[in-house]
């Protein structure tokens, strides 16, 4: 991930850039809107907000695809669709849990890591 060239401005900007990958968009929001001289928590606050409605976009789409898949192999094999379809859904939530986790360890370090395509448009859009 490239480097966004922000620095934290103290432990409590690397605190409040990291709480927001955790705890979701609304926090994001308001970390955004209420750390107004704090460019570091505002960058990682609005690329988490950005993170989380585009993975809201990729998981809708995906369980609309797989509704869609999951209703013939239910009703042809009577449960066979369970033990594949549920499973990929639990596995993308995990690795979308586990990657958040790793945004907040790194916004918490004090790197200002860019997101591939995300990245580039909150850095644009936060100035």
């Amino acid at each position: 991930m490239e480097d966004a060239g922000i620095k934290p401005e103290g432990k409590d900007s690397t605190l409040l850039a990291a709480i927001p990958y955790i705890l979701g968009l609304v926090v994001g929001i308001l970390i955004y809107l209420i750390a107004k001289e704090d460019k570091y928590a505002r960058y990682h606050a609005l690329q988490s907000v950005v993170f989380g409605l585009a993975f809201s976009v990729v998981f809708g789409a995906i369980a609309i695809v797989g509704f869609v898949i999951y209703i013939p192999i239910f009703l042809a094999t009577f449960g066979l669709a369970n033990f594949v379809v549920i499973p990929l859904f639990l596995l993308f939530g995990l690795g979308t849990f586990v990657l958040n986790l790793y945004f907040a360890y790194s916004a918490y370090q004090g790197k200002a890591f860019m997101l591939p395509y995300l990245g580039k448009f909150t850095k644009e859009h936060l100035e």
